[in-house]
């Protein structure tokens, strides 16, 4: 690090030490991302100086800080390190899920005087583990990085104070003149030539006349004048250059006549010509510097050597309630609060004597009593031998910033709707309990609760109900904690509690306390609202080396468990939910590689017509075969590929491939035959774009709009953004098909708002069919709203002819399922057409098909 450092302070350009730093960084950590920025807009954006992708040199960017790790990181004054899970911490930040960045180090530079100036930032797609001596490292480089930033940043600011400088080092310069009256014999000493910027010349003084101002030389004419006539022994006189500048061409002229020393009766008259402009300059300095003093905002006490007051400014009177003449003379101690001891003050003063200057917060007392925060800063002022002169005080109250900073600090560990701590700060105390249980072997216990079904509270009562259903819930777990206990928010409908000194047992108790807690009715005004909660215990292995981050994440598999097993409950971590967990993580593993070497493929089963006997339709079915595990039920990766952000992939495919086929069903005579296609409420993103991805996969295959069906579940086509893209792709002819229809809410006022093309009953429905005379109530009714307001119905799931007789006399137009064909491939899809709509077959047989096909 020596070494690195001495390289760094020799080299030629910002732009090299910039670079070197980067360079250490890559070399310590191997970031996928690293930059060095500085802060710009009023700090609320950064601008980088210098920016690496994977150790390469790349393009400058600028990007907004809030919502961004880079927005705590500046707050903070320490380096801030996040291991894992950044795009769920803050997931509004878009840069993160582009660039797939799970882990963050970050840390702010700052000027010498500790205001934030910019940035030094890694980022890392892959978790992290930062050491507190990697932390420091990182920190000490920032230190030179933050001084070479502030360097640059003020060096305009610095190359114009030296320039202002360098014109208030001028020497006043003095010429003797001396003027015989009698005789009218002028002699001005050779620095006049210099005065007059006429150098080599014999200096007259006409010639030093002519070089004046008109207006000077009239005045100086008529004074010599009345000097001749004896009307006047004495001048004191300011006249200038005819080429006066700000620091040149000002001249004071002093004289007064005398008698000759050779002769009595001989008047002498002798002056002095000087150049004041500088001293002019200062003394229009002083009177403004008196004025900044008497008007600045910042109170300014001034004491001599005993440290006594001898000057206070107004903002000091006004600050403080004491008047000039009621402090002058006396120690600056009348101002003490009392709230300081003995050894703050004589630390304070060692470091001032030593350094000459002191920096800090310090509470004061007004002259009503009043004791107030105030930022101070002491400045010795010594003389030419190095003695004390006086003493400086600078400061100014900051009783608004202590009260916004205890706010600012609250909120930046705290959530603001329940006032429950956050996510980071929890962590941060998490992983600092495990620390402390490895050391006392003290055990420790992390609940992980999760409101069972609360995106319907949002959606049937609105976000305002929520929100107040999750104070409440807030409310009731404080009250259900111990003080030792820390509970926090951690996101959405899920709260994490970190239990001290609990077995499993216990852990267990309390959390089916709290879970009868919150099972009690939530009622606002005239409403009543009922949920339950399921909770995830994990239990702190003092043994092991558990990160805070796997330890909830123990905690987290717990709570999936519980709610698919029996939600409302709880459930303990154990090996068996460890070893569900390994297994979805080595089937996520196995799908991103059948994924990218393209091993899913894509099964067709029919929909036929009940009117006709003919199939008209086919839905896309994605398939995967394993080479060891042999066929993969889609209900099996299909929520893995949702919950890993893979469903995207497999949507896109299935729909490139539909296209693809369904153009081989086209060329072979099948023109009227249509594909449906399943879109996930993840691939429903404004940053996905689904109308031109839809569009641009039909338009490759060169396929009519109108023979691609896109189907969405009713519970993902409830919002504004949904229905609008689903109207522009049916504005091109796509057609639309609502899925797993009456299993949501608000089916009806959908269906009226907004047009589609068909409504498929949920197979749940049909399985119940012959059993619930109330499902076969529902369809009739669906049926008949539906062939009123022009919709299809499409019934899935049919795999007897009884269910089948039943829906053709409910009047439902289109049946899918097992009775008429499993999902088959593309090629065996063409011989069910064969069979199923030949132009020379007169009549269709069920017999028939119910013996080849089911």
């Amino acid at each position: 690090m020596t070494l690195s450092f001495s390289t760094f302070y020799n080299l030629p350009s910002s732009e090299a030490r910039y670079e070197l730093a980067l360079n250490l960084i890559y070399e310590k950590f191997q970031p996928a991302h690293c930059l060095i920025g500085k802060f710009i807009d009023s700090d609320t954006r950064v601008k980088t100086v210098a920016y690496s992708v994977n150790g390469e040199k790349s393009n400058y960017i600028i990007y907004d800080l809030e919502g961004t790790p880079c927005k705590d990181a500046k707050d903070s004054q320490s380096v801030c390190s996040i291991s894992c899970n950044l795009q769920q911490m803050y997931a509004e930040d878009e840069i993160l899920k582009i660039f797939d960045i799970d882990g963050y180090l970050g840390v702010t530079l700052r000027a010498l005087d500790h205001t934030p100036i910019g940035i030094m930032v890694c980022l890392f797609d892959e978790k992290i583990e930062i050491s507190s001596d990697d932390k420091h490292w990182f920190r000490e480089l920032s230190l030179l990085v933050g001084a070479e930033l502030n360097h640059n940043l003020e060096l305009s600011a610095q190359e114009i104070l030296v320039r202002q400088l360098a014109k208030g080092e001028r020497i006043a310069r003095l010429s003797s003149w001396s003027w015989n009256i009698s005789r009218n014999i002028h002699s001005f000493s050779q620095e006049m030539q210099t005065l007059i910027n006429l150098p080599d010349q014999d200096i007259g003084f006409e010639l030093f006349c002519d070089s004046l101002k008109e207006k000077d030389q009239k005045s100086l004419r008529v004074l010599m004048q009345k000097i001749r006539n004896g009307q006047i022994n004495h001048i004191d006189i300011n006249v200038s250059h005819s080429e006066r500048s700000q620091f040149k061409g000002l001249f004071r002229v002093i004289g007064h006549v005398e008698r000759s020393d050779e002769q009595e009766d001989e008047r002498i008259f002798c002056a002095s010509v000087q150049d004041i402009s500088y001293i002019y300059a200062l003394n229009k300095q002083l009177e403004l510097t008196n004025v900044v003093f008497e008007h600045a905002t910042e109170a300014i006490m001034i004491t001599d050597h005993k440290n006594r007051v001898v000057m206070v400014n107004r903002a000091f009177e006004r600050l403080t309630g004491y008047s000039d003449t009621e402090l002058l003379g006396r120690n600056p101690s009348v101002l003490s609060s009392g709230k300081h001891s003995a050894e703050f003050y004589d630390k304070m003063w060692t470091k001032l004597c030593k350094e000459g200057t002191w920096k800090g917060e310090i509470y004061n007392r007004r002259k009503n009593g009043q004791i107030f925060p105030e930022e101070l800063t002491l400045n010795i002022v010594r003389d030419e031998e190095g003695d004390i002169v006086n003493y400086v005080a600078i400061f100014r109250d900051i009783t608004d910033w202590k009260r916004n900073e205890a706010q600012l600090t609250f909120y930046a560990n705290h959530e603001p709707l329940t006032a429950l701590i956050n996510r980071r700060c929890f962590m941060d105390i998490l992983e600092t309990r495990i620390s402390q249980s490895r050391s006392t072997l003290q055990p420790c216990s992390l609940l992980f609760i999760g409101l069972d079904h609360f995106k319907e509270v949002n959606d049937i009562y609105g976000p305002e109900i929520g929100d107040k259903v999750l104070i409440s819930v807030a409310k009731r777990l404080k009250n259900g904690l111990r003080r030792a206990d820390t509970i926090s928010r951690y996101g959405g409908d899920e709260f994490a509690i970190l239990l001290d000194a609990t077995n499993q047992q216990s852990a267990h108790d309390i959390a089916s306390k709290l879970c009868d807690k919150l099972k009690q009715p939530y009622v606002f005004n005239e409403l009543t609202i009922e949920l339950t909660a399921s909770v995830g215990v994990a239990q702190l292995d003092c043994q092991s080396r558990v990160t805070a981050a796997k330890f909830i994440r123990n905690a987290a598999h717990a709570l999936e468990s519980a709610k698919k097993t029996n939600r409302g409950s709880v459930a303990l971590h154990n090996q068996a939910i460890q070893n569900a967990y390994l297994n979805k993580i080595a089937l996520r593993d196995k799908l991103r590689h059948a994924i990218k070497y393209e091993l899913l493929s894509v099964y067709y089963q029919p929909i036929v017509d009940q009117s006709s006997g003919r199939i008209v339709k086919f839905e896309a079915l994605v398939r995967w075969f394993d080479e060891e595990q042999g066929m993969i039920s889609p209900g099996a990766f299909i929520p893995i590929a949702e919950e890993f952000g893979l469903i995207q992939q497999i949507g896109q495919f299935v729909l490139e491939r539909a296209c693809m086929d369904l153009k081989k069903v086209q060329s072979v005579g099948y023109t009227d035959i249509s594909i449906s296609v399943n879109r996930s409420v993840n691939e429903f993103k404004v940053s996905n774009n689904q109308f031109d991805l839809i569009s641009e996969a039909i338009e490759k295959y060169d396929i009519p709009y109108s023979s691609i069906t896109v189907e969405v579940t009713e519970s993902m086509a409830t919002n504004h953004y949904t229905w609008q893209l689903l109207r522009d792709l049916r504005g091109k002819g796509v057609k639309i098909a609502l899925d797993d229809f009456c299993t949501g809410y608000s089916s009806l006022s959908h269906l009226i708002e907004n047009q589609v093309d068909y409504l498929k009953i949920d197979k749940s429905f049909v399985d119940s069919l012959l059993q619930d005379k109330s499902k076969q109530i529902m369809i009739s009714c669906l049926v008949e709203m539906a062939k009123q307001l022009g919709i299809k119905v499409i019934a899935e799931g049919v795999e007897s002819e009884t269910q089948l007789n039943v829906l053709n006399d409910l009047g439902c137009d289109h049946i899918q399922g097992y009775y008429y064909s499993p999902a088959r491939p593309v090629g065996a899809c063409i011989q069910l057409l064969e069979e199923f709509n030949s132009q020379n077959k007169a009549e269709y047989e069920l017999s028939a098909v119910k013996e080849g096909r089911v």
